[in-house]
């Protein structure tokens, strides 16, 4: 990218920025003060690949938080059949965003996890039939809980303990993310980025979102 580069604000695609400001001083001023601390901690890193594959994974991570959130409010609210719909809707992109993981972890060499060779072949494969709904978690928990006991975690350094955590458990459920459930892609950078191309962590997340690329971001704080 041309060092003078202008872009769209990935958040509301109407006002040109530097890429390395992440997103425009309007988008900026409607995020709450830990979020704008974020958005600092980005811009700091004075990194145009790093600033664009953070930008693009929190941009993706909240536009999954706007059902969630309205499923939370409903659910205060006791209106079970929208929360019920808003979730199916959480659960359908969920579904997306691990096909996406699965295409970016096929970009990583995963044998540093790995004393001897494991084939992962199978657990990709089981991980894309339990996406698509094919197989159930009980027949993947298998596959996840074997090569959970193959890689030698005390062994391990810090980024690779972060790159096995985020291999077993890209396609699991709130239940087991947590917090990891909403920020999803943006834990998926930090932990990956050690691994691949940033640039082309990015280029994959646009593919698989190609309609969250193309729209402003829902703000949360003035939609809630």
């Amino acid at each position: 990218m041309c060092e003078n580069a202008k872009i769209l604000c990935p958040y509301c695609l109407t006002r040109e920025i530097d890429p390395a400001q992440a997103i425009c001083s309007v988008c900026y001023s409607k995020e709450d003060k830990l979020e704008r601390g974020s958005w600092d901690d980005l811009r700091k890193r004075k990194n145009t690949d790093e600033i664009q594959m953070f930008t693009i994974a929190k941009k993706v991570d909240e536009v999954f938080q706007v059902p969630e959130n309205k499923a939370y409010a409903c659910r205060e609210k006791h209106e079970m059949i929208q929360a019920e719909a808003l979730e199916r809707e959480m659960e359908d992109f969920h579904r997306r965003r691990i096909l996406c993981m699965a295409e970016i972890f096929s970009k990583i060499d995963c044998s540093s996890l790995f004393p001897s060779y494991i084939e992962l072949d199978t657990y990709f494969k089981n991980v894309q039939d339990y996406a698509h709904q094919h197989i159930a978690t009980e027949q993947l928990r298998e596959v996840q809980e074997y090569l959970r006991s193959q890689i030698p975690w005390k062994s391990l350094s810090s980024q690779r303990m972060d790159l096995g955590a985020e291999l077993l458990n890209f396609w699991c459920g709130e239940d087991e993310l947590d917090w990891g459930y909403s920020q999803y892609f943006e834990i998926a950078a930090g932990n990956l980025k050690p691994f691949l191309a940033m640039t082309l962590f990015t280029k994959i997340l646009c593919k698989h979102f190609p309609d969250v690329m193309s729209a402003p971001v829902k703000r949360l704080s003035s939609k809630l």
